[in-house]
């Protein structure tokens, strides 16, 4: 009797052991697997394509001002934000220049040359941190003969794959704007962002401001969206064929009814 005593006694104790060992159990099975799970998160990480989006110009700096008054810094700026929107759904690590309306001169820089050349000293210096990326800088043509018209694609031969870029994005536009034959343009030494840059990079001017039709257009933010899908899908086309030259993934070359319609 007292040895049955004795057990009564102890089943509370033993339950209690059990059922702590089992919690601990559990706690490192999940504990296990939220690690497996930050690592493969990292992975996935360390591995999305880098795209570094610039839009050019901003605060002080509005750009070219279009036959209706629109400010160039802001059309470029919604564009890029509606594209940096579409490669981040799509797996990208999108790196902004600017998300606002703002200059990137360094604070108590005075004078408004100064800020500038503050401003792409900055944007440079950014584009230049990230070596593996893909640089894109939208921005809007302007010219005094207001019927020229359609994007047009400006690139150095800094990187080898910088002229297929070019030509891809431009067929893109091609198709966007109908009657739009121009051709790319080499830039080499032409432009201070792109002098030094080494991974694959892009001007794209979207349109001129100075034409009637092109600035109607890119005041309309839908047609915005139109035109940031167009710089997507041509980016889509190039990833694809980097892909089949090193096998590694691309971003989907598809249709967005959201984009295109």
């Amino acid at each position: 009797m007292a040895g049955i005593k004795i057990l009564k006694n102890k089943i509370p104790f033993i339950i209690t052991m059990f059922s702590c060992v089992t919690v601990a159990a559990l706690a490192a099975t999940v504990q296990a697997g939220k690690k497996a799970d930050i690592a493969e998160t990292a992975a996935q990480t360390e591995s999305r394509q880098v795209i570094v989006l610039d839009a050019g110009h901003g605060g002080m700096d509005s750009g070219c001002v279009a036959v209706n008054g629109t400010y160039e810094k802001d059309i470029n700026l919604d564009i890029v934000k509606d594209l940096g929107e579409l490669l981040t759904l799509n797996g990208c690590k999108v790196v902004y220049t600017r998300e606002e309306d703002i200059s990137m001169h360094d604070e108590g820089v005075e004078g408004i040359r100064n800020q500038k050349i503050s401003d792409m000293e900055n944007r440079l210096e950014l584009v230049k941190s990230y070596p593996d990326s893909i640089f894109l800088s939208v921005h809007q043509n302007l010219y005094t003969e207001p019927a020229y018209f359609g994007a047009q694609m400006f690139y150095t031969t800094n990187n080898s794959s910088n002229r297929r870029l070019a030509q891809i994005m431009q067929k893109r536009f091609a198709a966007l704007q109908p009657g739009n034959d121009r051709e790319i343009k080499l830039i080499d030494n032409g432009l201070y962002l792109f002098k030094t840059t080494e991974q694959p990079a892009l001007l794209i001017e979207c349109g001129f401001l100075s034409n009637p039709g092109d600035a109607e257009k890119l005041s309309d933010p839908e047609y915005r969206k139109k035109v940031a899908f167009t710089i997507y899908s041509g980016l889509a086309e190039f990833l694809s064929g980097e892909a089949d030259k090193s096998g590694s993934g691309d971003i989907r070359d598809t249709e967005s009814l959201l984009y295109m319609q």
